[in-house]
């Protein structure tokens, strides 16, 4: 009798060990799941991806692009690779630095730029800077047609720092 209950004891707790194990794998997929489509950043009702735009920066070596904030009043966090908003009027606050490994220094601008998103699109925004020149200007494509600029506008006042982390 006494070894019954031990085994049912143990086989009891080898159950509530699996099952652990099985519901913290599944919190972790859904987790990541989660993570890798664009984050949802329009306030209304979940759209399907026909019905919405999304917004990424681009990839530029030596010249990051991120974006910090999206109609003057939604944060962004610094993982995320793109957004997804609604079709209409959007103003992007971003900012860019030319990190080039044989400068000592930094160039820096940040910016806001609007445009208006179609839906079904995919946009990307895209910076540049002349160190020699110290100028630097931005711009936003969309997938469906590269070549062609939605808006392009100039940067002033770059800025030179000492340091970017």
């Amino acid at each position: 009798m006494e070894s019954t209950v031990e085994l049912t004891v143990f086989s009891f707790l080898r159950i509530v060990r699996r099952s652990s194990l099985l519901f913290f794998i599944l919190i972790l997929l859904s987790g990541l799941l989660i993570a890798c489509g664009p984050e949802k950043k329009y306030i209304g009702p979940y759209l399907p991806d026909e019905e919405i735009a999304i917004i990424k920066p681009g990839d530029k070596m030596f010249t990051p692009v991120n974006i910090i904030s999206i109609d003057r009043n939604v944060p962004l966090y610094t993982d995320e690779s793109s957004i997804a908003v609604h079709p209409g009027k959007h103003t992007l606050f971003f900012e860019a630095v030319l990190d080039y490994p044989f400068l000592h220094k930094y160039l820096y601008f940040n910016q806001y730029l609007t445009f208006t998103a179609e839906a079904g699109q995919v946009y990307t925004l895209h910076a540049s800077i002349l160190p020699m020149r110290k100028e630097g200007f931005s711009w936003i494509t969309s997938d469906r047609d590269p070549d062609k600029l939605i808006i392009k506008k100039y940067a002033v006042g770059l800025i030179l720092l000492p340091s970017y982390p």
